[in-house]
């Protein structure tokens, strides 16, 4: 069934992100190896079968072809403390009896141990997608993607700034994260505690700005959060930050498109409402269905969808 259902997801993953070609190793074990060139520079790497996630690695620009290879282990890196709160761990997946995961990139390019070169075997940045399965005992609360920058055995960097609390199984099942490194190095799911100061969440509201010709479409996101019972004085969250997914017609995650006059994925205050918004512009996106996700220090990821339909917006309710 997960293949199946991934095959699928592969295919979406890719259209999404531009490639038309993606190199795609499927394993029942911790090692999956994938030729990366420059007329395909999407490597699938799926490890579903043993219950260890899905990653997709795609590179901006490939300048020489090489082999890309990720083995997993479990978590054997250690966190900065700098960059991480204490109480923060990795994240057990359900299916390969609750264990954390360690994705740990290699291959067969001139660089140290392998590892392909920037600048000599490709250019840009790596886009990273990685679909996880958490494991029904576990409760998320402010997820992070953690990276070993360099060949280092130390996860120094948070570099989520994509999610989605859908992938595979539908709604509010399985996420999926994105982020962006320079150079291949190890790479786990984490999950942070809530600050000290965490707030209640109340509610996240879509609403529509369909407006006249000559100004841009919205989609205005408004975040309700309070220090105790719903209902009084609104906290502002400077931790919040906003992704956009498409969604199929089950809630299975197939990608996040790109946005125009993104505002950084942080929300703005509005202190006389003491409500927290983001206006996410709908101009360009093509039909279909669309999650807002909102992740934060202070609450669990909450999503809201919306619907595009020949260049106009409407609320939906998220499927399932």
């Amino acid at each position: 069934m997960y293949i199946r259902v991934l095959a699928l997801f592969a295919l979406a993953v890719v259209l999404m992100a531009g490639p038309s070609f993606a190199a795609t190793c499927f394993t029942d074990g911790t090692t999956c190896s994938n030729v990366v060139t420059p007329n395909d520079t999407t490597a699938i790497f799926d490890f579903t079968e043993v219950g260890n996630g899905y990653l997709v690695v795609q590179f901006d620009t490939v300048l020489t072809t090489f082999t890309l290879t990720v083995t997993t282990t479990g978590f054997t890196d250690t966190l900065d403390p700098s960059e991480f709160p204490a109480g923060t761990v990795c994240v057990p997946y359900s299916g390969n009896g609750s264990q954390c995961v360690q994705y740990n990139l290699s291959g067969t390019a001139g660089g140290p141990n392998g590892v392909p070169q920037k600048n000599i075997d490709y250019k840009g940045l790596i886009n990273l997608t990685l679909s996880y399965f958490v494991s029904g005992t576990f409760t998320v609360h402010s997820p992070a993607f953690g990276h070993a920058a360099g060949d280092t055995s130390v996860v120094t960097v948070n570099i989520l700034d994509a999610y989605s609390d859908d992938t595979i199984c539908g709604a509010g099942c399985d996420p999926t994260m994105h982020g962006k490194i320079p150079t291949p190095s190890s790479l786990v799911a984490l999950d942070e505690p809530f600050a000290s100061n965490s707030s209640a969440f109340c509610s996240l509201t879509l609403t529509t700005t369909n407006v006249a010709s000559g100004q841009k479409p919205q989609v205005e996101a408004t975040l309700a959060e309070a220090g105790g019972a719903c209902g009084g004085a609104g906290l502002r969250d400077k931790t919040a930050s906003i992704s956009v997914s498409t969604v199929d017609g089950t809630g299975n995650f197939t990608g996040f498109p790109a946005l125009k006059n993104v505002e950084a994925n942080k929300f703005h205050w509005d202190a006389k409402d003491g409500l927290n918004e983001y206006d996410i512009s709908t101009d360009g996106l093509a039909d279909g269905t669309y999650q807002v996700t909102v992740f934060s220090s202070q609450i669990s990821p909450q999503s809201a969808c919306f619907a595009m339909s020949g260049g106009t917006a409407t609320i939906v309710t998220c499927p399932i």
